[in-house]
């Protein structure tokens, strides 16, 4: 499968192809936090796989992160992708597998001290916490990348607009998925739209 349909590049997402033609395009300010690798490498020591974890390790060229420090995205990739190729088959494959890394981030990012702070300004409303990704994710996701527009489209749902995002789609997924039951959000459904190679609409709702 593509991971965008119609794109100038066509590879099958999660080749190593398709890898390397996503870090080609990764700049100085293409960055991850480290509470997000930090999740990756959590999730590689709970699958019990040392020699595996051994290589992202060794793929990264440092031996822990810092939570909110940045590294490269490159970093991120090279370390996420031969997860997901190990570890697919717990979680229905290798989309499946980046769904659940994102999930597991983004509850590791409200458990901080900073996604606490966010969690509080949301006041357990989900339609709150969305509104204010736009401003955020700058913080997180570095200066190239981030969610230009929020759009509500009910009571219980909306549109989140992602513009040159370098993560795979099923990563944001997950982590919307995780980021509104943060706020009690129910049968959370996170839908994704391409709009451009690395540019989607993630449509959101739930009760």
């Amino acid at each position: 499968m593509a991971d965008a349909p119609g794109s100038a590049v066509s590879l099958p997402f999660g080749s190593d192809e398709e890898l390397h033609h996503r870090i080609s395009l990764t700049g100085h300010g293409d960055v991850a936090r480290g509470i997000f690798l930090n999740s990756l490498l959590d999730m590689l020591r709970q699958y019990g796989d040392e020699e595996l974890l051994r290589q992202c390790l060794e793929v990264s060229g440092e031996q822990r992160f810092l939570e909110f420090f940045n590294y490269p995205m490159s970093t991120f990739l090279r370390m996420a992708y031969p997860a997901a190729w190990r570890m697919g088959h717990l979680y229905g494959g290798f989309e499946g597998a980046f769904r659940e890394m994102g999930y597991q981030a983004s509850k590791a990012f409200y458990a901080s001290s900073a996604g606490k702070v966010l969690l509080l300004l949301a006041r357990n409303e989900p339609l709150r916490l969305l509104n204010n990704m736009p401003t955020t994710t700058n913080a997180v996701l570095g200066d190239n990348t981030g969610i230009t527009q929020m759009k509500r489209t009910g009571k219980t749902s909306g549109v989140l607009t992602y513009m040159r995002d370098l993560v795979p789609r099923p990563y944001n997924e997950g982590a919307l998925k995780s980021s509104l039951e943060a706020v009690g959000a129910k049968d959370v459904r996170v839908v994704s739209h391409p709009l451009a190679e690395y540019d989607t609409d993630y449509e959101v709702s739930w009760t």
